[in-house]
């Protein structure tokens, strides 16, 4: 059973434009399966993914004899092999849309992520706008007088090739165009964090949960990132996070997004960088 629904989920995914080598390993939790009698597979949005991974060994334990297969694979493959039957649970990183909403499938918002604009603290900028950020990491902007600010080339900072934060800033901000030639790339969040809070030119992005008081976090058109602004829309820089299931889900799929959005697996999120998004 697990190997056939395995198998369409890579066939739906390739069939969908994304090949199989991008989809994630299968991660099956507990190791030792022998006394599982439910099984929940869970698929979609790698941003989403890494959140989901924190609730599953809690879930377990109070759900002893379920097994949990956690895969990536990208918001419209989990959407296409939810609606096929492949998996019980999509992950998104995003709302459906338009053409993808239908009265069989209900999405549920579990946490929002906001993404921080970062600068050396010293730094006498402290608002910047969609387009000013638009024209910085494309490489149109290049110094920070541009800005009213010191008359220094800007030095931006950007994740590598692969990361889900990167993906949203070139979706949101850069609209599908390419980061700078120069733009200087960092292996991880932290890394990213630590070379701009030694750069008094620099400028980078991070998720929330990885600001420190070793940067300064810009507005972005006017508005400051917090969890108010998140959940108020106000913050142009977020991204929603959503599981979705189908109305015929089965009762251990529906009490996994219950658990999501309970005060135990919001407190999860809370911990890991999310904002609470019900009690």
């Amino acid at each position: 059973m697990m190997m056939n629904r395995r198998q369409l989920l890579r066939n739906i995914a390739i069939g969908a434009g994304v090949g199989g080598a991008a989809l994630a390993g299968l991660i099956a939790y507990p190791y030792i399966l022998a006394r599982a009698k439910k099984e929940l597979m869970i698929s979609g949005s790698t941003a989403v993914t890494r959140f989901i991974a924190l609730l599953i060994a809690p879930f377990i334990e109070k759900n002893p004899l379920v097994k949990v297969s956690l895969e990536g694979g990208g918001s419209f493959v989990g959407l296409v092999t939810l609606e096929n039957g492949g998996i019980d649970l999509a992950m998104m990183s995003r709302d459906l849309n338009f053409e993808e909403f239908n009265l069989d499938i209900h999405s549920h918002l579990i946490g929002i992520e906001g993404i921080a604009i970062v600068v050396h603290p010293k730094m006498n900028i402290n608002n910047i706008s969609l387009a000013q950020l638009n024209g910085i990491f494309e490489g149109v902007i290049t110094n920070w007088d541009q800005l009213g600010g010191p008359h220094k080339k800007i030095n931006v900072y950007s994740r590598s090739e692969g990361s889900s934060t990167r993906a949203f800033v070139e979706d949101v901000i850069l609209r599908g165009a390419k980061f700078a030639r120069d733009a200087k790339v960092t292996d991880n969040a932290v890394a990213l964090s630590e070379a701009v809070a030694q750069d008094p030119d620099g400028i980078g992005y991070l998720t929330i949960k990885n600001l420190t008081n070793k940067v300064k976090a810009v507005a972005i058109d006017g508005v400051e990132i917090s969890d108010k602004t998140l959940l108020l829309k106000l913050y142009p820089l977020c991204r929603d996070m959503f599981l979705v299931n189908k109305n015929s889900a089965s009762e251990i799929a529906k009490d996994f997004v219950h658990y999501s959005m309970s005060e135990a697996g919001q407190e999860i999120f809370v911990k890991n960088g999310l904002t609470q998004v019900s009690r």
